[in-house]
């Protein structure tokens, strides 16, 4: 695989994700579903007297990005043909795509688990010490379970693709964090 077939497959990997990422933003600023962004992932569930999740983790959102992601996927699989080195792996761009969303929520929740047993809040900074560890774990958890996902459902994303993603996500989540913060869905950028 050479480095432009690495970044197509890097590209074609991370597009459907962040597409799916702003059809997730304007469901949440257009209220769309909002009975089903009331229901937690978690249930309300704790642990140790902490939540599992947080309320910020919730049905509308694991749904609408799952759905989102695969459509995207689709779309995009018309455009790139057979440069999509990546998506000739499964079955359909569909199936990628829902790969992709699948993995993306799975990758968040163990994070959230983490924080939450932490005490730190959902959406607040991580104490000073951890800071930078919690901004860099923000940054990739969700391409973490994408990898884990894409391989356990035997179409794993090649080394290159995976690590070609991981800068991808340092760059593309940060961008997409501060645009969330100009529509008024954040109120910090990490």
């Amino acid at each position: 695989m050479n480095a432009v077939e690495v970044l197509i497959g890097a590209l074609v990997s991370a597009l459907p994700v962040v597409l799916g990422g702003l059809v997730h933003i304007a469901f949440i600023k257009r209220r769309w579903l909002s009975s089903l962004a009331k229901r937690p992932l978690d249930g309300g569930l704790t642990v140790r007297g902490r939540r599992v999740f947080g309320d910020n983790k919730t049905v509308r959102g694991a749904l609408v990005m799952i759905a989102a992601t695969a459509v995207a996927a689709a779309v995009c699989a018309g455009f790139v043909g057979d440069h999509a080195v990546v998506v000739e792996q499964t079955a359909s761009p569909w199936r990628w795509g829902t790969l992709l969303g699948v993995g993306y929520i799975l990758g968040e929740l163990p994070n959230s688990f983490l924080k939450r047993q932490l005490d730190i809040a959902p959406g607040a900074p991580a104490p000073r010490g951890t800071r930078a560890l919690f901004w860099v774990l923000d940054q990739i958890d969700c391409l973490l379970g994408i990898v884990v996902v894409t391989a356990v459902a035997g179409a794993p994303l090649p080394v290159p693709v995976a690590l070609m993603l991981i800068g991808v996500a340092l760059v593309v989540h940060p961008t997409l964090a501060a645009l969330m913060v100009l529509l008024g869905l954040k109120t910090r950028v990490g």
